[in-house]
């Protein structure tokens, strides 16, 4: 066993095709093959299911991508090049709407400023569709507010729980959330999305009695709406800097505050775990210092 195999292996891997493990690597692609092909002849198994396009690794590839790791970190302990290997590749991340635009232009900000070689191709959708976009290996992460169930053969790790909060326009003189829902036009946030089935169980729950005049999918246009004076609507508080314009007036949803928890969604067996980790940690580390920014006295 030769360890540049592992090395193209490790490639194929991060990048997701042999293709592109071969611009990473500077192979051509037939020569990526025939590695593959070599080392699926010496060990006698089969690595890559190539009846799917592009091809994915089988269970036995998945084990040996993660013992190729351990040998080569191993081997090569005092590397800096190999340090740099392992925080590289690409990362299909699907996230929700309201983390798009919220947190996780920061993290991804973080992960650039520590020279992270990691190149993330992100798409946004509904928890339920990213979670089974991941569980068909479609995506190789998702961000998504905690299914309400967990699904077989799935991890969900927080990163942070972010508060309801009423937010209402400031001419509306009403004091409590239910008195400002009850008495305001209501802009309802996509009921198909997750944080729309926690307001509307809540609602359920305090018997409040709302008039919904539209109903948005993303949290830019009901903030807008509110901030013209349209009606009131319940949002997750991302505790991004400016995040409600001066307009609008804010007070929590419920007492205590009811609360949705962010995570990440990926697969219990996944080649680019190492990856998702990085992710992990600079989600947790920004939120961290959002949070301390929002305790500072004003």
């Amino acid at each position: 066993m030769d360890i540049r195999t592992l090395y193209t292996l490790i490639a194929i891997a991060d990048h997701g095709s042999f293709a592109e493990a071969g611009n990473a690597i500077g192979l051509s692609l037939s020569a990526v093959s025939m590695q593959v092909r070599a080392l699926e002849e010496e060990l006698g198994i089969t690595i890559f299911d190539r009846g799917r396009r592009p091809p994915v690794l089988t269970d036995a590839g998945l084990t040996l991508v993660h013992r190729a790791r351990d040998l080569i970190t191993h081997w090569e302990s005092m590397s800096a090049s190999l340090k740099k290997g392992t925080a590289s590749g690409l990362l299909k991340l699907g996230s929700v709407h309201t983390c798009a635009s919220g947190v996780l232009p920061l993290a991804l900000k973080h992960l650039q400023k520590q020279g992270r070689g990691l190149e993330v191709h992100v798409t946004t959708g509904l928890t339920h569709d990213l979670e089974r976009a991941i569980y068909h290996r479609q995506l190789d992460v998702a961000i998504v507010t905690e299914p309400d169930v967990p699904r077989s053969g799935l991890d969900f790790l927080p990163f942070v729980e972010e508060k309801l909060v009423v937010i209402v326009h400031r001419s509306v003189k009403e004091k409590s959330d239910q008195e400002i829902l009850e008495q305001t036009p209501y802009v309802r946030f996509n009921r198909a999305a997750r944080v729309g089935n926690l307001v509307q169980e809540e609602m359920v729950r305090r018997h409040i009695s709302v008039r919904s005049t539209m109903e948005i999918d993303n949290l830019e246009g009901v903030i807008a709406m509110v901030a013209n004076g349209l009606g009131a609507s319940v949002v997750p508080a991302r505790g991004v800097k400016n995040e409600f314009p001066s307009s609008i007036r804010v007070i929590p949803f419920g007492s205590p505050a009811v609360t949705r928890r962010l995570g990440i969604l990926a697969p219990k067996e996944n080649p680019r775990s190492h990856l998702s980790r990085l992710l992990l940690e600079a989600l947790k580390a920004v939120c961290a210092d959002q949070h301390h920014l929002s305790e500072r006295p004003t």
